[in-house]
């Protein structure tokens, strides 16, 4: 696990965990023991069993320095749809233009479908876009990297509760976890002994619906009960080019309440959430410093295959974003990696950076609480 030194001076920026060195633990003088008082004659040395006198220790055994994870996460994904668009080579490809970046102790993808090609009527009859895909493409994101996918979205029901069903037994049987789940808490254990504890939200009855807070409170607050560190994450906010921004109150679309993005996420942050993570509006939008915890309201279109989604201007530009925690949830460092979709809707590396001019941008939203992206990727806090 790379590991970095924590930067917490103000207007300080997160270092890149590439490059930074890990930092020395010093001990408060305040916290070590008083050394007894020496007498005039010193008294003879202790000998072991053996004659020979016996090292005295010299000092106290250094403290443990904590341990820390790295988290990533990618937001809407969805190697393509069954039965129109389907890869030609099962997805194998899908994900190759971004597997370098796609490395951390838990890695996150939002799954924008389901893997299960079950029919479901969900609009009763009325016209809808379905995204399901079968079952064995599971091992597409298995074989790329990743840990756990968020089922909590608008389609994540596209093949109905049995397909839903289906979709966390194929996630489960390629080796990954399943987060989302209503009113259930995904705990995964990290190879350093933390626990990680997620959860999933989106704005309709049959997950733990963002809209009820306090459902929202009580499901963050038994994940901080059970884990090391907590991700909150959610399918949230209107969809498109002209829903980039926050904004204040209620959010609807195509006659949808979608809540009150910002109560939301401050209240995952205020009942335990060391990290909020969005994804829903399939553009990506701003950074946001809240109560010492970082928000990541919407990191947009990661890919989908197959022409699945607009690749146009911001609705094709996405990120990756990784972020090391200490096992007490402070955040030591974050930076996210330029990403953007090809012709095809997959997913890869954007010299460019457009996504750094973005969150830029975007940053503006919050104003003195808002984070912005160095040159580098690396996220750059605001003033304390």
């Amino acid at each position: 696990m790379r590991t970095t030194t924590p930067a917490l001076a103000s207007g300080r920026r997160l270092s890149s965990p590439k490059f930074a060195r890990r930092g020395l633990l010093v001990a408060s003088a305040a916290g070590l023991a008083a050394v007894a008082a020496c007498s005039e004659e010193e008294p003879p040395p202790v000998e072991d069993e053996g004659g020979q006198a016996a090292e005295e220790p010299t000092s106290e055994a250094p403290s443990p320095e904590p341990r820390e994870i790295t988290i990533t996460h990618v937001g809407d994904t969805m190697p393509g749809s069954y039965p129109n668009q389907m890869a030609s080579d099962e997805g194998a490809s899908f994900f190759e233009g971004v597997k370098d970046v796609l490395t951390g102790d838990v890695v996150i993808a939002n799954l924008e479908g389901a893997l299960s090609t079950l029919e479901f009527d969900k609009c009763g009859g009325g016209e809808c876009t379905y995204f399901r895909l079968p079952g064995e493409y599971a091992e597409v994101f298995a074989d790329a990297g990743f840990h756990v996918l968020n089922q909590a979205n608008n389609h994540g029901w596209d093949a109905g509760p049995d397909g839903a069903t289906e979709t966390q037994e194929a996630a489960e049987a390629a080796g990954m976890h399943v987060c989302g789940i209503k009113d259930e808490v995904c705990l995964v254990e990290t190879e350093s002994g933390l626990t990680v504890g997620l959860v999933g939200f989106a704005p309709y009855s049959f997950y733990t619906d963002l809209r009820d807070l306090d459902a929202v409170a009580a499901l963050v607050a038994s994940a901080k009960e059970q884990a090391d560190i907590v991700i909150a994450t959610a399918h949230v906010g209107a969809e498109g080019t002209d829903h980039r921004h926050v904004p204040e109150g209620v959010e609807n679309y195509l006659g949808e309440d979608r809540g009150n993005t910002r109560e939301f996420v401050h209240t995952c942050i205020d009942n335990g959430a060391d990290i909020f993570v969005g994804h829903g509006p399939h553009v990506l939008r701003g950074i946001e410093w809240y109560n010492g915890k970082l928000i990541v309201h919407s990191l947009g279109n990661f890919g989908g295959g197959q022409n699945l989604f607009n690749t146009d201007g911001p609705l094709g530009r996405s990120a990756v974003l990784s972020a090391t925690f200490r096992e007490d949830g402070t955040l030591v460092s974050a930076q996210v990696t330029a990403t953007r979709m090809d012709d095809d809707g997959y997913p890869q590396l954007d010299e460019d950076n457009g996504a750094f001019e973005d969150f830029n941008e975007l940053a503006e939203d919050f104003g003195d609480t808002g984070v912005t992206v160095g040159d580098d990727g690396a996220l750059v806090l605001p003033a304390a």
